[in-house]
């Protein structure tokens, strides 16, 4: 075989047009990939050129001598080394690679192993490039890694869960910078497989939080202990578990819809929801996540991500940082108020898509207490009515099972049932809607949340108090609300 040829895993970079492979980092022998991430990690320079920076102090009067902070694009890369003799993987890497798209003296180190350098066109093979400049060797395999507050990375390392800087020597030269850790990290867990926090990728993207200083929150998903939250304290550089999920649960992927609200997939085809009580008085209550929502989604999900696969341009924020869509963009300008049992404005807040073991992708979508209890209320009404096949209950179908218990499902509605509404024919429509009038709990009560429990991320709303207004819905206006959330 020819030299050129790895059968081990590699990072290889494409043209982003052509899809032509500019470069390859090829790993070492065992070597296997658990984990990449896209971030900008800041660095403490004499030498940051054009890109963003904030003076951080001065060293001397002499401007020359003074350092810098500034961000930088870097790609993140968890590696294990899987040998056959080893049950637990006890070798591992943390790799910073650096892309530039063009000749950049500062580049010029760093031991990337550059299997192909030819550019699309012809091109100077200077002219795009990628550079290790930093690798951090460790005692474990690097399950997981994101991007983390203040420039920073966490990254989960077997059973333990650790910060890093990336830290510049003062040269200014890539080969001179280093990746160390920030204080003792947290231990605790079992196998810590994945590790999330609301902290965007890029220091451009706009923050997540609501105006008050925001906590420095992270979850960490424990291969067979759930989900648990930790907290940072960049005081004493201090990681400190706040609270946790007590049920036992093979958790395969997580995601924070919110600060206190928090998505996670286990190996049995489930997905559940977490709500963290920061506000409690009770601090049992404070250290304690309880389970506001159940599905079985029918396969395992071992990816979540934030994004939509459809974003309409016609959507808007309101005041509550919901996106909808108004009345008059869906097609209703004009109409009088008061002729429709309601209106066919559909809110959104948090979007996350997933990805399954078999190649299956999904979204979901995070709806307010109004349009959660009229969906759920048209889901109830479709499974009462339409007949399954062979005799299968939805509520059976989604109920949350594994080996050892089996619980009716909550805090979803199954998006996959409510759009197919519209494939429905006219007569089995007016017995959904007739269905959901004779009900008439397709509407919060007084418009407002009367329930004993109310959680308006990731579409959950459970134990709510309703009851019809008065109003009778027709079979139009079931439509534009399957049509708005379907868009």
């Amino acid at each position: 075989l020819s030299d050129e040829v790895n059968m081990g895993n590699c990072v290889r970079f494409f043209d982003d047009t052509s899809f032509e492979e500019i470069t390859r980092l090829n790993m070492d022998p065992y070597e296997m990939i658990l984990s990449i991430v896209s971030t900008d990690l800041k660095v403490t320079s004499e030498y940051c050129g054009a890109e963003k920076e904030s003076v951080a102090g001065l060293k001397s009067g002499n401007d020359t001598d003074r350092q810098v902070e500034c961000y930088r694009s870097y790609l993140v890369v968890g590696t294990a080394y899987v040998f056959p003799d080893e049950d637990e993987s006890s070798k591992g890497r943390i790799i910073i690679i650096q892309c530039t798209g063009s000749s950049d003296l500062r580049l010029g180190g760093g031991n990337v192993d550059i299997s192909s350098s030819t550019t699309v066109g012809g091109g100077n093979s200077l002219s795009r490039k990628a550079v290790q400049v930093a690798e951090l060797q460790l005692r474990g395999a690097a399950y997981s890694v994101c991007p983390f507050y203040d420039g920073t990375i966490l990254a989960t390392v077997n059973s333990k869960t650790r910060l890093y800087k990336l830290v510049d020597g003062g040269s200014g030269m890539s080969d001179d910078l280093s990746l160390k850790p920030v204080g003792h990290g947290h231990h605790g867990h079992i196998l810590s497989l994945c590790v999330k926090s609301r902290m965007p990728s890029s220091p451009d993207q706009p923050s997540q939080s609501n105006g008050k200083e925001q906590e420095q929150l992270a979850i960490v998903g424990d291969l067979m202990r759930s989900i648990a939250v930790l907290k940072y304290y960049p005081k004493y550089q201090a990681l400190e578990e706040v609270a946790r999920d007590f049920n036992p649960r093979w958790t395969t992927a997580i995601e924070m819809l919110s600060d206190n609200i928090y998505l996670g997939g286990e190996n049995y085809g489930n997905l559940f929801v977490l709500r963290r009580n920061a506000s409690s008085k009770s601090e049992e209550l404070r250290c304690r996540l309880d389970t506001v929502g159940l599905f079985n989604l029918g396969e395992m999900v071992n990816k979540f991500m934030g994004g939509t696969l459809v974003m309409p341009s016609n959507s808007y924020t309101s005041s509550t940082g919901l996106e909808g869509h108004s009345p008059a963009a869906s097609g209703y300008e004009g109409k009088a108020p008061g002729r429709r049992a309601i209106e066919p404005v559909v809110k959104i807040g948090s979007k996350t898509l997933f990805g399954g073991v078999d190649g299956t992708l999904g979204s979901i979508l995070g709806l307010d207490a109004r349009t959660a209890t009229f969906f759920a209320a048209l889901e109830r009404s479709m499974a009462q009515i339409i007949r399954p096949i062979g005799n299968l209950k939805h509520d059976d179908f989604r109920a949350y099972r594994t080996e050892a218990r089996l619980q009716p499902n909550r805090g979803f509605v199954d998006g996959d049932l409510v759009e197919s509404f519209l494939d429905l024919d006219d007569i089995t429509m007016e017995a959904i809607v007739s269905e959901m009038n004779r009900e008439g709990r397709w509407e919060i009560d007084g418009g407002t949340l009367n329930g004993t429990t109310s959680v308006l991320e990731g579409g959950i709303v459970e134990d709510m108090k309703t009851r019809g207004n008065g109003r009778m819905l027709t079979v139009n206006d079931v439509l534009s609300m399957v049509e708005e959330i379907a868009m």
